[in-house]
């Protein structure tokens, strides 16, 4: 699967280096481009006009010869309705006319609008198309980009079905001059009009926002193994500096392979990743270690880099994305800020936070994910996540356990914690006294994403929440897709032992673990987190058991009653690799949730997980 992605990111960066790179300092706005309504077209009119004397015909539009981008000519009889598209910049770009509607085939990587989804696909990008396909729909013109010289001789067959005309945008400047072609192609030279002097309004605000930014050190992550980046010639490279940062191998070319030593000598401020990259939040934080990046928190996932590297005006929402996570300043929040927390109470932030006291480890985690690692100033004892947090003060410990005096003495301008506040009367009023307090309280999935959102609007991270919610919903989209048709065992989610066996009922983010991995919670009618006897843990008999905790030995079910069950007979009791993974309700979790899919249903996932083993003596004894 990796492979074949890693296949497909090089063909299309492939094209993009074959059709040439921003080299353009133009600049673009904070307003995405919007694009019109699909709406059927027609030619200019052909008129008649009177006189006293004779009846003059106007000039029909069609036919018409133009000059493409590779300097062909290419002569268009009469005005096109069926149309084959096989880039899927150029399948943009007809959204942006307005044509889409007559785009019969495109390449099948077509990701925007929406609507291309109903699109034939013609099993293919460039010369990589079938030529039967495309010539099964007719078409009356095909538009391509210079991925159709890939192959010898394939163009001249496609010039066999239909007109072929090739659009193939080198610069910033030449965006513009593609749209202004098209619309002439399809008699929409008016619409091409609106298009390009919006993308270039764009531009213009967009530089204008950026001059006085400082610029900011840039690695972009094309793909992990091996290590590549994005050289100076590069498409990505020019949204960085237009976006207000600079490429920190911005003297390479195309798409090298770089070592992480190199990485770590340049040391960025921010890191950018993209789903296709091959590398995780989690494991960029790792591998950067030490970079400015890694130590402030700034290590972001952006969600389509088709944003990035498609020479269409959707280029803008790229700049956009990238500009406002180098830049957050220049869309600040409006302060002073009142919120509704997640216990419903009222918070006024006077100004943007710039000292923050975390006094839960999911929260730390997603701020650190939302690029804001370096407004930190104190955290719990128990924050290990990522590596950087150990720089910072330590309060204490979780929720009402921190410790006041500490967190006075570190003049916090914001407070965050958990409903663990609770745990100590007045502990809440003691924190007030010191800053304002906001409090989350996720109970679910839809819990972490509410959070994320939440923190994201009072950290001045409105954006990064959005990418961060995005991905993690694309993590989990795909999960659900490959145990849908599985069946679902029943699961016991087990934390602790002291006092009774505590299990993870509904109304809590583990049970949305259970469910979106394909599996049913044995204890779905008991709410919240609540310890269970042995007797009831026999009566459900569950499947499987999922202990996530380090501090439980699953040699526990090896005799005794608990040994009985289902989950034990068949070795089905799992120790999770990382418990604090699986407890805390931060963006980690999709990670809590791959696992438990995996030893939920194995053979979807290939995966060999280790089963319960106990010995001969523990099991004759728990057998009688």
């Amino acid at each position: 699967m990796r492979r074949t992605a890693f296949l497909i990111i090089l063909i299309l960066l492939g094209a993009v280096v074959a059709s040439g790179c921003i080299s353009s300092s133009n600049t673009t706005s904070p307003t995405k481009t919007t694009a019109p309504p699909q709406t059927s077209t027609t030619s200019k009119t052909t008129s008649t006009t009177h006189t006293t004397s004779s009846v003059q015909e106007q000039k029909p539009y069609y036919p018409i010869t133009i000059k493409d981008f590779a300097n062909r000519t290419v002569t268009i009889k009469s005005e096109p309705k069926r149309v084959v598209s096989l880039a899927p910049s150029i399948t943009e770009d007809l959204y942006y006319l307005g044509v889409l509607n007559r785009v019969v085939g495109d390449t099948g990587y077509e990701d925007w609008p929406p609507a291309v989804k109903n699109i034939t696909k013609v099993g293919g990008y460039g010369a990589y198309a079938s030529l039967e396909k495309i010539a099964a729909l007719k078409p009356d013109l095909i538009i391509a980009d210079d991925a159709v010289f890939y192959k010898k001789g394939y163009l001249q067959d496609l010039e066999k079905i239909a007109p072929v005309i090739i659009i193939a945008p080198k610069t910033l400047d030449q965006i513009p001059k593609a749209i202004e072609l098209l619309g002439k192609v399809f008699n929409r030279e008016d619409r091409a009009k609106e298009v390009v002097d919006e993308f270039n309004a764009e531009v213009s605000a967009m530089k204008e926002l950026m001059k006085n930014q400082p610029k900011v050190k840039v690695f972009y992550v094309v793909w992990n193994k091996p290590l590549m980046t994005a050289g100076g010639n590069t498409f990505i490279s020019d949204v960085i500096s237009i976006a207000g940062g600079i490429n920190i191998f911005n003297d390479t070319k195309n798409w090298p392979q770089v070592s992480v030593e190199e990485v770590i000598a340049r040391n960025p401020d921010v890191i950018i990743l993209t789903p296709h990259c091959g590398m995780t939040i989690e494991e960029a934080y790792k591998l950067f270690a030490g970079t400015k990046a890694v130590e402030e928190g700034h290590v972001y996932m952006i969600e389509n880099q088709n944003d990035l590297i498609h020479p269409s005006p959707r280029i803008i929402r790229g700049i956009e994305t990238m500009a406002k996570l180098l830049h957050p300043d220049a869309f600040k929040t409006k302060y002073p800020l009142t919120i509704k927390d997640m216990m419903n109470r009222t918070v006024t932030i006077p100004k943007e936070p710039q000292r923050i006291v975390s006094l839960a480890p999911s929260i730390t985690e997603t701020i650190f994910y939302l690029g804001a690692g370096d407004k930190l100033v104190g955290v719990t004892k128990y924050a290990d996540w990522p590596p950087a947090v150990k720089n910072i003060t330590k309060v204490g410990g979780y929720g009402a356990y921190a410790n006041l005096e500490e967190i006075a003495k570190l003049k916090p301008d914001l407070i965050i914690a958990d409903n663990a506040v609770f745990y100590k009367q007045g502990f809440l009023e003691s924190l007030e006294k010191i800053a304002p307090v906001v409090i989350v309280n996720p109970k679910s999935i839809n819990g972490i994403y509410e959070q994320i959102e939440l923190l994201g609007k009072i950290l001045n991270r409105e954006e990064q929440a959005a990418l961060v919610i995005a991905e993690m919903k694309a993590q989990i989209s795909y999960i659900e897709s490959l145990v849908a048709n599985q069946s679902r065992p029943t699961v016991m989610y087990l934390v602790s032992t002291y006092n009774g066996y505590w299990i993870a009922g509904n109304d809590t983010f583990a049970n949305s673990i259970i469910q979106i991995a394909g599996g049913r919670n044995a204890f779905a009618d008991i709410k919240g987190w609540k310890a269970v006897s042995e007797e009831e843990i026999i009566a459900r008999n569950p499947d499987v058991v999922i202990i996530a905790s380090a501090y439980v030995n699953p040699k526990i079910f090896c005799s005794g009653p608990l040994s009985t069950i289902k989950a034990a007979k068949t070795g089905r009791v799992y120790t999770v690799s990382d418990p604090n993974v699986f407890q805390r309700p931060s963006p980690r979790i999709v990670l809590a949730i791959r696992e438990m899919a995996e030893l939920l249903h194995p053979q979807v996932f290939k995966y060999q997980p280790q089963p319960l083993v106990c010995s001969a003596n523990t099991t004759a004894n728990a057998t009688g």
